[in-house]
């Protein structure tokens, strides 16, 4: 198995960095303006096959319609490009092809030999092709200068995994209306998903005067109607000398649809795309060491496992595939990155990152999270159908889980889950989404629809209504969820007014579900100004947000809110790339004592303690200042600080405390080959009363990658976890807290350090998606001392583990 994959590799590496882009002249059969709206391309069908070196050289170049005249969507829409760019475009039988040749000043271009999906910080060019030119989802993929890829989808109206993993949306950073126009660039690759990988083509060849780059993407990575012959499509380049976006079919921020202001490739017919049967055996092996205790003697001792599996691709038609997989290996090359908990009270969002689980992932996007597939941690098996059958989306998944994440240990627990939306008009939706999870007689069942409709080119109005019903073998609990919202995307006003609502039934173990028992009101307002060609200020946006949260129950019956927080944010884009942003913000907060019901206070009582049920304190008003500040991507790093300092709700105590969060990074590329990003994040609690710490967390990571060539990689990644909390008192009294557990038995609260060390080195030979070969070793330590020099680490555990799969693509 190793044999071919290692020719593959040598197949995929022509040179490292080539530097000479031709000069031959490029004769277009037609050529079509966009800053003119010639944006009906019929593409030329044209015979035979391209070799795909970057140099643009075949005949059949000399007779691809010509995409020329590229405007600015930022920072200024509606303008003329900086720079020029020129698309060329033509299909043949079984593929699709560009040649891209982009213009820029002697030595401004921005290029590295990146991983896959690294390129973001890089000069690149996106193709955008909306497959079933039904303006909801498109195909992106993207190149930078030496041709190195980046692929995923877009989708439109956001919601589900898209929105968790951009942060969330209305009013925030997508702009007022739910990254309506004025706001960020929609048009950026973080706005897109890119977990998952396609098998295409692409190289680039550098010059003094800009880039030249050739692609080839077959009809086999692509999902279309085949009975549609028109496409959606855009182009859009970012230069990073100047933080600029070009797009080929103009772009207005004042819309709420990216894809319905693309252009439309016309004529297509007859494509081809073969059998589509992907077959991908995969062998791993992991060999873990641990200390194991026998006879009162502790020993470090490894045991290795192998494991065997498989995954299946198979287009039944050009709209509609199946996959199915049988004991997959789902681990990570590394650990995931530690996260700050804003509030202690909620679970952290972790991104899927599983190629079985993100191919076509965004077909099973719901609102509010519904579809979690990380809840499905190690199945047996598990298949899934993705289609979509003129206007209508159905995808379905059911998958199967290990015995050992079951709530008895006997028991496999089983997940189904369906999703289907209906298209209306030109980007409305209608949508349905259902989920089941079952574990022998314990059961849970949610059910939900919603939609979005799409008006008057800026507005969107867009709901959700369902319930869940639960059983966990004692009688069955029924939850509801509804929520609703209205919003405006205007190019220099826009809004967001949200409402949202999860009873305290309420529960979905096939999805993510942080917070239940609320009812939460949104109202978010956002105004951008637009400095004129060249100014020093580019953009500004002022953000006013108003938030009220009450308890299920509490907003119904008149009860006051019980969270209420109002922000006003300044961003600032200035000339060259800078962004800086200041936000005020005040809130305030009702501790819920239901929430502290097993909490109690030792009242020294002679020479006893006496446990008294402890009552949080009331409500507490604090003001909070935020500011962020980030670089432009200068030739060879980029960086960013983000802050929050001031007073805020310490819910560990039910007090207020003082409160300072500082996230930094550092990204540097002293080479086109070396990577290194340094984070730090620290935050700290500290009681208003006594100026002591209650929670202190530092996280420090580094990520060094070596790209030897585009297809051979090396990476270390090392973090650093310190997290101490101090032994819980109660406020009023500053008697020590205990708490009651649920079979009887106290756990006195103590101060407790904890210090983490991770190291995770990875050689990764991926020649192409589905053809990988990983060799890794990763440790786990830990410290009595925080950041000690002196103390050596001890270990706690470690693994070497190998993989190896290579994808058999039947003709």
């Amino acid at each position: 198995m190793l044999l071919p994959l290692l020719f593959a590799v040598q197949a995929n590496v022509p040179g490292l960095l080539p530097q000479d882009a031709p000069r031959g002249r490029v004769d277009a059969q037609a050529v079509y303006s966009g800053v003119a709206n010639e944006t009906r391309v019929a593409t030329p069908r044209l015979a035979g096959r391209a070799v795909v070196d970057g140099k643009l050289d075949e005949p059949q170049w000399a007779s691809a319609a010509l995409l020329r005249g590229f405007s600015q969507f930022n920072p200024l829409d509606g303008h003329p490009a900086q720079d020029s760019t020129n698309v060329l475009v033509w299909y043949g039988s079984d593929a699709i092809y560009f040649g891209i040749r982009a213009w820029a000043p002697p030595g401004t271009v921005r290029g590295s030999l990146a991983d896959r999906d690294k390129i973001t910080n890089d000069d690149h060019v996106q193709i955008i092709l909306d497959t079933f030119n039904d303006n909801r989802r498109a195909f992106v993929f993207a190149v930078n200068p030496l041709g190195i890829q980046s692929d995923g989808v877009r989708s439109e109206g956001g919601g589900g995994r898209m929105m968790m993993m951009m942060g969330g949306g209305g009013g925030g950073g997508g702009g007022g209306g739910g990254g309506g126009g004025g706001g960020f660039s929609r048009m950026g690759l973080n706005n897109a998903d890119l977990s998952q990988d396609m098998i295409w083509e692409s190289r680039g060849v550098m010059a003094d005067d800009g880039y030249t780059v050739e692609v080839r993407i077959p009809f086999k990575a692509l999902r279309f109607d085949p009975g549609v012959d028109t496409w959606g499509i855009n182009l859009a380049r970012t230069t990073q000398r100047n933080n600029f976006q070009d797009t080929w079919a103009p772009m207005r921020k004042g819309n709420s649809s990216m894809l319905l202001q693309s252009g439309r490739l016309t004529a297509l017919h007859d494509l081809d795309r073969g059998l589509v049967l992907d077959v991908t055996p995969v062998a791993t092996s992991l060999t873990g060491g641990a200390p194991t205790t026998i006879a009162n003697t502790t020993d470090y001792r490894y045991t290795t496992t192998q494991q065997f599996g498989g995954d299946i691709r198979w287009g039944l038609r050009p709209n509609v595939t199946l996959n199915g997989t049988m004991r997959p290996d789902f681990s990570q090359v590394e650990a995931d990155a530690g996260q700050l908990p804003g509030d202690v009270r909620f679970a952290l969002f972790f991104p899927e990152l599983r190629p079985f689980f993100v191919e076509g992932g965004e077909n099973f996007d719901a609102p509010s999270q519904l579809v979690y597939t990380r809840n499905i941690v190690r199945p047996v098996g598990a298949a899934k159908l993705i289609g979509k059958f003129g206007s209508t989306d159905v995808a379905v998944l059911s998958a199967m889980d290990g015995k050992e994440y079951s709530i008895t240990g006997t028991d496999n627990p089983l997940f189904n889950i369906v999703r289907i939306r209906r298209d209306l008009g030109s980007q409305s939706t209608l949508g349905f989404v259902l989920t089941d999870r079952e574990e022998g007689r314990r059961t849970n069942r949610v059910a939900a629809l919603d939609g979005r409709f799409v008006f008057g080119r800026v507005y969107n109005t867009a709901f959700q209504y369902g319930g869940s019903v639960t059983d966990s073998g004692n009688g069955s609990r029924v939850g509801r969820l509804w929520e609703s919202s209205f919003d405006r995307s205007g190019r220099n006003y826009g809004f967001r007014n949200s409402i949202r609502a999860l009873s305290e039934e309420f529960g979905s173990q096939a999805g993510f579900v942080s917070r239940n028992n609320i009812v939460e009101t949104n109202l978010n307002q956002r105004y951008s100004w637009f400095g004129g060609s060249g100014s020093a200020v580019e953009q500004m946006m002022w953000y006013l947000s108003g938030q009220s949260l009450w308890t299920y129950g509490g907003f119904f019956d008149g009860s006051s809110a019980r969270e209420a927080r109002i922000s006003l944010s300044t961003t600032a884009s200035l000339r060259g790339g800078w962004s800086v942003s200041v936000t005020p913000a005040l809130t305030t907060d009702q501790f819920d004592p239901d929430a502290y019901l097993n909490h109690y206070r030792l009242r020294p009582n002679g020479l006893r303690s006496d446990t008294v049920k402890y009552t949080p304190g009331g409500r507490v008003t604090s003001l909070q200042w935020q500011a962020r500040i980030q670089t432009p991507q200068f030739q060879k790093w980029a960086a960013n600080i983000h802050t929050t300092y001031g007073s805020d709700a310490e819910y560990l105590e039910a007090a207020q405390a003082q409160r300072l969060d500082v996230s930094a990074t550092l990204d540097f590329r002293p080479t086109p080959q070396i990577r290194m990003t340094a984070t730090m994040l620290h935050q700290e609690f500290v009681r208003a009363r006594d100026s002591r710490a209650t929670t202190i967390t530092n996280i420090p990571r580094i990520r060094v990658e070596y790209q030897l060539t585009r297809a051979i990689l090396f990476r270390f990644v090392g973090q650093y976890e310190n997290r101490l909390r101090d032994a819980l008192r109660d406020p009023a009294t500053e008697q020590r807290i205990v708490l009651r557990n649920a079979n009887g038995t106290w756990t006195l609260s103590e101060r407790t350090e904890t210090n983490r060390v991770r190291a995770d080195w990875l050689l990764a030979i991926l020649p192409s998606p589905g053809r990988v070969i990983y060799v890794g070793y990763g440790a786990s330590l830990k410290q009595t001392d925080p950041f000690s020099i002196a103390e050596r680490p001890e270990r706690t555990s470690d693994g070497l583990f190998v993989k190896v799969s290579y994808q058999l693509r039947v003709q």
